[in-house]
């Protein structure tokens, strides 16, 4: 064989493998795990954002859905998600909710930005279209924009570096916050107390703006598909101020050890464009309200089912 055709065939050879090799024929994998205060240690955090972290919080609120809260005083944090959700979803329902969605030339990885007013509310960052990474102010005090925008160049840094060990399992699934309840020795019911701290948090996510966080603590049976998540997120986003006045016990001799009921009354502001909705402020009136709010045990773990008129 001509000598020249053998070496035009050998550069065709090489150039096709680097091609391959440079187009994503190998790729380094990306892994981000459940455990998110191991995955991204608050020391990674004082080093992005130049602030001290007091002490770090993890939960998962349902499978796929895991949080680390960075906290910079006794009261301020930000978080860190890893969620196993569909990234346009996401968007389309950040969109929806009134948030103005934007990208940051500074960082490198495929992401949008949504803000609140003259906030940053989230940033997310693409891993696939299933699974995104967000860091979250949490409340105003615990960073400024500047920080937040700073923390999400760190962490595409970090992702993409290979530094995270993907640690944790998807299929750990804990009530938020992680708490081991303790169970009265005759009984294998949590206690009351414990299951008060699910009822505030649900509401507190609300009355913080958090709808998506409070919808990730339903049952599995009522947030069954993206369509009825994004349903109740717009509802609970719909209230500017949702404050607890009151949980009480309901329908006690009913309770199995998987059902519990709770009669939770609430004061209530709504947003004044839900007015024009199908059900005007979603059944809902300015001021004091009360809710029947059933909690259902799914794979040992108190879920919510939503908040009804009626026991």
């Amino acid at each position: 064989m001509n000598r020249n055709l053998i070496f035009g065939l050998g550069i065709v050879l090489v150039v096709g493998a680097f091609a391959f090799f440079k187009q994503g024929g190998v790729q380094k994998e990306i892994k981000v795990g459940t455990d998110v205060c191991a995955e991204f240690p608050k020391e990674f955090i004082e080093a992005s954002i130049n602030k001290s972290i007091i002490r770090t919080k993890r939960f998962d609120m349902a499978v796929g859905t895991h949080v680390c809260d960075y906290y910079t005083t006794e009261n301020d944090f930000l978080a860190i998600h890893v969620e196993d959700l569909s990234y346009e979803t996401q968007k389309k329902a950040d969109a929806e909710f009134g948030k103005i969605i934007k990208q940051d030339p500074l960082i490198k990885m495929e992401h949008f930005v949504a803000w609140k007013g003259n906030d940053i509310y989230k940033i997310y960052l693409k891993l696939h279209d299933k699974k995104y990474v967000s860091i979250d102010r949490g409340t105003v005090n615990a960073a400024t924009n500047e920080e937040n925008v700073r923390l999400a160049i760190a962490v595409v840094d970090r992702i993409q570096k290979g530094e995270n060990q993907g640690l944790g399992s998807d299929t750990i699934e804990v009530s938020a916050p992680t708490v081991e309840p303790t169970k009265k020795p005759e009984s294998n019911v949590v206690p009351l107390p414990q299951e008060t701290d699910i009822v505030n948090n649900f509401i507190s996510f609300i009355d913080e703006g958090k709808a998506s966080d409070a919808v990730m603590m339903m049952s599995s049976s009522t947030i069954n598909d993206d369509s009825t998540k994004q349903a109740y997120e717009v509802q609970y986003a719909a209230m500017t101020s949702v404050k607890v006045k009151k949980i009480e016990e309901s329908s006690k001799s009913d309770w199995t050890d998987s059902w519990h009921q709770y009669m939770v009354t609430l004061d209530v502001t709504m947003d004044p464009s839900s007015a024009n909705g199908p059900i005007p402020y979603y059944g809902y009136d300015q001021g004091e309200n009360i809710r029947f709010l059933n909690l259902i045990r799914e794979n040992n773990v108190w879920k919510i089912e939503g908040l009804a008129t009626g026991p």
